[in-house]
């Protein structure tokens, strides 16, 4: 089944379900619950700026980790773009909650539609993060000539979200934290590329099953081996 549309997801009602344990999986309410999609938290070069921009939330609202994914890809693309190496991007929320879907039979060429049952538990599907009322998903550190492209950033940001958002600029050139950083070494943060699966000679290509690897090898051992022809003296 394909993704759902968002708006199934986004309004805050009932129990949320995160109580996931990795060091004690037994505990865990729920189990088998995936991974998050968001691939990085801390962007750009942290170092001393003057201004720093978040992205208020205006109403509560519930947020995929697909969403907040594009989200960040966005923002951070524009500002890479148009001010390399001088603006520190963060996320500021992590998507904790467990997205669950009851499927129900529903598609073309089925007899019924399956209703399925009143208030099922459902499966886990994904992950998802609550904001509510005046929080900050995202907040980003400029000189004071970046304010324009970080408005732009959050703008573009915004559009791949639910609800409605608005950026907040602040001074911080007072701030203690911020002037500690003027004698330090900026930090830079590198992109996060996606993990590939390494290539270990003689195992089974992607997507074959153990059984069918066995069975390929079985067949190489029953063939018998080709003997080289005599030479002509």
């Amino acid at each position: 089944m394909g993704l759902r549309p968002a708006k199934t997801v986004r309004d805050i009602k009932g129990q949320p379900w995160a109580r996931i344990s990795q060091a004690r999986p037994r505990k865990s309410f729920v189990k088998g619950a995936p991974r998050p999609k968001v691939r990085q938290y801390d962007m750009g070069t942290d170092k001393f700026y003057e201004c720093e921009i978040d992205l208020i939330c205006l109403s509560p609202v519930q947020l995929r980790d697909n969403c907040m994914e594009a989200a960040r890809q966005s923002a951070n693309k524009y500002l890479d773009v148009n001010m390399p190496a001088n603006y520190y991007l963060k996320l500021r929320k992590y998507p904790h909650l467990v997205l669950r879907e009851h499927a129900a039979l529903g598609v073309a060429g089925a007899d019924r539609i399956s209703k399925g049952m009143k208030k099922a538990f459902g499966r886990p599907k994904g992950r998802m993060a609550q904001i509510f009322l005046d929080e900050a998903l995202f907040t980003c550190r400029v000189p004071t000539n970046g304010v324009p492209a970080a408005r732009e950033a959050f703008r573009r940001a915004s559009r791949k979200l639910s609800g409605k958002w608005k950026p907040l600029v602040k001074d911080i050139t007072q701030e203690a934290w911020n002037i500690e950083k003027k004698g330090r070494e900026a930090k830079v943060f590198k992109k996060i590329e996606e993990e590939k699966p390494a290539v270990v000679p003689g195992a089974p290509a992607a997507g074959t099953t153990p059984a069918a690897a066995e069975a390929g090898k079985a067949e190489e051992k029953g063939k018998p081996e080709e003997k080289g022809k005599p030479e002509k003296k």
